[in-house]
């Protein structure tokens, strides 16, 4: 994980640093992602304590949460419950519940009785004509691959999440 604390107008000390890395390995366990990368930029405003916090985690969310104080530890800890907030509302089951055999393809119902997985065909009439930085911004949490034709050459990409949380590419050389 890159984790960093920094501090405007202040100086972070090692004790809320501490803490902060803490919270965060707690959150990490409580909902099962690991941080790729946690900053935090404490600033202190007026008579304000403001807390920005960025996360993002190996699922390939992205988490911004800012809370306001007159006490800097009381405006981490509403970051902190900001941000866990916004785990409970993206949480979602990670693993699917139904197990299926490597071999159920070629037969369509295993020898323990269960159905095979459905294969479910969707069809593209037309393909939106774009950039690769605005199909990007069609992937959210509930599509994970996007297909377009790319602008610039007239051939079919698709955008799609990868593993380690950046956003892959496929440029196919195919022209429509």
């Amino acid at each position: 994980m890159n984790f960093s604390f920094s501090g405007r107008h202040m100086e972070i000390g090692e004790s809320l640093t501490q803490k902060a890395k803490d919270a965060c390995e707690k959150l990490e366990k409580k909902y099962h992602v690991e941080f790729l990368d946690a900053n935090i930029v404490m600033k202190k405003e007026t008579y304000l304590f403001t807390t920005d916090m960025a996360v993002k985690t190996n699922t390939g969310n992205s988490y911004f949460v800012v809370s306001n104080a007159d006490d800097p530890i009381v405006s981490f800890e509403l970051a902190i419950q900001k941000l866990e907030q916004q785990f409970q509302k993206k949480k979602r089951p990670t693993k699917c519940s139904k197990k299926v055999e490597r071999n159920t393809f070629d037969n369509p119902v295993s020898e323990s009785g269960e159905d095979a997985p459905m294969i479910i065909a969707e069809i593209l009439d037309d393909l939106p004509l774009m950039s690769v930085s605005e199909a990007a911004k069609h992937l959210d949490e509930n599509q994970h691959v996007f297909i377009f034709e790319n602008i610039s050459n007239s051939a079919v990409n698709v955008v799609y999440w990868r593993s380690d949380g950046n956003i892959g590419w496929l440029d196919y050389k195919i022209k429509r």
